[in-house]
């Protein structure tokens, strides 16, 4: 029995265990006879004490759950010839299951594996350091030999210049590259005789995870490296409108280390050259920058579908589980922490951080290699963070951010939605919390994953989710507990005649 179900049960089981031990001590205990005036009341109770009336909640349940199944029914009927993987549930009650066990390939809904896990390891306090170290001493503002640019894995080490490109800003963590130049330059650096060389060795320097090759092409993600400016990018358009717009990096240390350069020339240092490389064992940090909470990078990841930000931080799960900094190592550190906190693993398989890999090229051997995971570990995950959770708040707000935003900005359901989108050629998924409007504190949380030919470009397929979102949000549809407490008891009691006790 898992520890959803154990929840489940546990309050009934406590119920009866106090009830056959109050039993068992009335039932020993010597009475002594009354002496007190009986009371005796003119009117009989307006609810009888069996009725179902006095457990509200109870009768409310099946009345209230009942009116959701006909917009859970319009979901499942119009996803009908794709595989699909549905859960619903509210106060640990399900409302739907549909093929809940079967594995799917996830798209992005596999960010929630990744970003639950980082939470969990790292916790959300977390930050990546980006340092510049030398092995010989500044004298009177001269550096004669190498400065080192050392990587620390931050995903979203950036110039100001490439935020421009994005009309919303809310929720998008990034680092400063300015501001580590700022701080070169307050150590009174004037001039690097030699190189500024750029080390990307805390992972190794494999550039993407195991994807298909139409998703590399379409440069789904930037160069994957433990030093990268801009996510590997050198040249982007001003307005954002597609990832294919981009221009990529080869070498993304080197790049890095002529992004800092220009910075530093800019403030008044002259520099050698650039290159990359290995900083030497007995370099000393002369300045250093910090990365936003990891909270605030899992928010970016999980609020605007950052692949990159995902692969980044997979690698680091690595590092911290294996000691290696590779998407094999992040992967499996995410596969058993799962395990080990009792969810649901039966058909899991994670392969990288983002879920890009969606199995549609084969590998050598002609195996599909493809994430997937089930509608059950999903909503396992969601449940055991719970909807107040800040890993809850990391996720797409209907209306107000991120995938979301425009999907829900003139429905009721913007600002109850919380979740996390996936798309790719034939996944469609969405999961997540939404908040009941009426009744603040209810919290549905579901899971939707369809595989399907062309599933994740169906318009029909996507539109059926707003309805059902939106019918989410509107529960409980149905009668209020004020509706069905207790009727009370209106009259006043009147005394009995005094009666002696019996002798005895």
């Amino acid at each position: 029995m898992n520890f959803r179900s154990l929840r489940r049960w546990l309050p009934l089981a406590v119920l009866i265990t106090i009830s056959v031990v109050a039993w068992r001590v009335a039932d020993i205990v010597d009475v002594d006879n009354a002496s007190v005036n009986p009371i005796r009341y003119d009117n009989e109770l307006a609810t009888p004490v069996l009725s179902a009336r006095r457990i509200p909640e109870t009768l409310r349940a099946p009345v209230i759950d009942a009116n959701l199944q006909p917009a859970i029914a319009a979901l499942v009927n119009g996803s009908a010839g794709n595989q699909i993987c549905l859960t619903v549930e509210v106060d640990d009650r399900v409302l739907a299951e549909v093929s809940q066990t079967t594995p799917l390939v996830p798209a992005s809904n596999e960010k929630l594996l990744t970003t639950y896990v980082a939470l969990k390891l790292l916790g959300p306090d977390y930050r990546f350091t980006t340092s510049v170290r030398s092995d010989v001493a500044i004298s009177q503002g001269v550096l004669d030999g190498n400065l080192y640019l050392v990587g620390g894995g931050d995903p979203f080490l950036s110039t100001d210049d490439w935020w421009t490109q994005y009309a919303e800003a809310s929720g998008r963590a990034h680092t400063r590259l300015e501001d580590l130049a700022d701080a070169i330059v307050a150590t009174g650096l004037t001039q690097v005789t030699g190189s500024l060389v750029g080390d990307e060795s805390l992972f190794d320097s494999v550039r993407t995870g195991p994807w298909p090759q139409r998703l590399i092409d379409q440069r789904q993600s930037g160069p994957l490296s433990a030093l990268a400016v801009n996510e590997g990018h050198t040249r982007w358009p001003q307005e954002y409108v597609s990832a294919t717009q981009r221009q990529q990096t080869d070498n993304p240390p080197l790049h890095a280390a002529d992004q800092l350069a220009a910075l530093l020339r800019e403030r008044g240092v002259t520099i050698g050259g650039t290159d990359a490389g290995l900083t030497p064992a007995t370099a000393l940090v002369i300045a250093a920058v910090n990365s936003p909470p990891l909270l605030d990078i899992i928010t970016h990841i999980n609020s605007y579908s950052s692949n990159f930000g995902a692969e980044i931080v997979l690698k680091h799960l690595g590092l911290q589980v294996a000691g290696v900094g590779t998407t094999k190592a992040g992967a499996q550190a995410v596969f058993d922490t799962l395990q080990a906190e009792g969810f649901t693993v039966a058909g899991l398989s994670v392969l990288d951080g983002s879920g890009l890999a969606d199995g549609v090229d084969l590998d050598s051997d002609g195996i599909p290699e493809q994430d997937l995971l089930t509608c059950t570990l999903l909503a396992e995950v969601l449940d055991k963070a719970e909807p107040d959770s800040d890993f809850a708040r990391s996720l797409s707000i209907g209306g107000e951010r991120g995938s979301l935003l425009t999907r829900y900005e003139d429905s009721p359901a913007a600002g109850q939605i919380f979740a996390k989108t996936g798309t790719l050629n034939d996944v469609s998924a969405l999961s997540g919390y939404v908040e009941s409007i009426s009744e603040p504190g209810t919290t549905i949380i579901f899971s939707y994953v369809v595989n399907g030919r062309e599933a994740g470009i169906s318009v029909s397929l996507k539109d059926l989710q707003r309805p059902f979102i939106e019918q989410l949000a509107a529960y409980p549809v149905g009668p209020t507990i004020a509706d069905l407490d207790p009727e009370p008891v209106m009259a006043n009691p009147t005394p009995l005649p005094s009666v002696e006790p019996p002798e005895g």
